[in-house]
């Protein structure tokens, strides 16, 4: 799973745009590529994952942002978009992380856009 996993990811990462973004996350986005883009990127890849204990769950950071990522029972984390944080030299909120829920069962109109994209570039 491991291999299919970082392919998933990659591919959701190529096709991250401004245009998935919440307005207020466009101008610091184009300082940092992955700002915004965690729920509908940690939705996505929930969608697209095969392995279903992988639950979501989010944080506020230490601007009261709130930040997106999935995580099993053994507090394993694939966290999409974390570059975020880490190319600040910070650490995403996983401490005062929570299980959440996404806002609908299926897939938002902006992750189906998303999975468009990744079908349409799929190499593999």
């Amino acid at each position: 799973m491991e291999k299919k996993l970082e392919v998933i990811i990659s591919d959701i990462k190529k096709c991250l745009t401004p245009d998935l973004l919440k307005k207020e996350y466009r101008e610091i986005n184009k300082k940092n590529p992955m700002y915004g883009h965690c729920y509908v990127a940690t939705e996505t890849l929930y969608h697209l994952l095969k392995d279903k204990n992988f639950k979501p769950h989010y944080g506020k950071d230490e601007d009261n942002i709130t930040h997106w990522w999935l995580q099993d029972n053994h507090k394993n984390i694939i966290d999409v978009t974390k570059e975020q944080y880490t190319i600040l030299n910070k650490e995403p909120p996983y401490n005062n992380g929570k299980r959440g829920a996404f806002l609908t069962l299926n897939p938002s109109k902006r992750s189906k856009i998303l999975m468009d994209r990744i079908n349409g570039n799929k190499i593999s």
